[in-house]
């Protein structure tokens, strides 16, 4: 069953395919009109109220994503899982384990910027890509001055990486990241105690 989870800071919008419209009450008024005055009103109760996840369920559930997502602002990124052996590459960055990723630029393909920013932010070379793991879907307001105020949604590419060098890695500074570390398998439940929501289910995929 195909479903799409996005993660509006720490809480959860999951569209899931049924024969329902809707699970619960702040999802009607979601579906009832997908632009970006409505999104925003909605999204703004939604960050106030007590639910950590709302479920919209509807027998067209992909097509209803789509039509959600369209009403933001588009930003793509791209990053990797990078394993070395056994072992898996997380950079620590304001306060929380994280794995390296960053904005896809224009003209670049996700692979390119997935290899580059994996490079940039963890000082590593000679990586290369395994196969293509499940995206993430995030949103936010931008904090930046062109777009200050609007609502993106950012759907990061993720790529499997494999790492045959001896050289641990130089942390990008400049990029708040501030150390990194190599994790076995059985070590990850450290990681999943401090991480971002978002990742979770991705690295679940590697836990012991």
């Amino acid at each position: 069953m195909q479903k799409y989870k996005v993660f509006f800071n720490e809480k959860r919008i999951t569209f899931v395919p049924g024969a329902n419209i809707t699970l619960s009450k702040p999802s009607s008024k979601l579906i009832a009109k997908c632009h970006e005055n409505s999104i925003s009103d909605w999204l703004q109760q939604f960050e106030t109220g007590e639910q950590e996840e709302t479920v919209v369920e509807h027998l067209k559930a992909q097509e209803l994503f789509q039509d959600f997502r369209s009403s933001f602002l588009q930003i793509n990124a791209a990053g990797g899982v990078v394993r070395r052996g056994e072992e898996l590459l997380f950079i620590f960055r304001n306060g929380k384990w994280d794995l390296p990723k960053g904005k896809i630029d224009k003209g670049e393909s996700c692979e390119t910027a997935a290899l580059r920013e994996v490079e940039e932010e963890c000082g590593i070379s000679g990586h290369s890509i395994i196969k293509q793991l499940p995206s993430t879907y995030h949103i936010y307001q931008s904090p930046y001055k062109a777009t200050r105020g609007r609502w993106v949604f950012k759907e990061t590419f993720w790529y499997e990486m494999d790492y045959r060098g001896q050289d641990d890695g130089i942390p990008q500074l400049d990029e708040n990241i501030t150390k990194l570390r190599w994790f076995r398998p059985a070590e990850l439940d450290l990681v999943l105690e401090n991480t971002y929501e978002n990742l979770k289910a991705l690295i679940r995929i590697y836990r012991a």
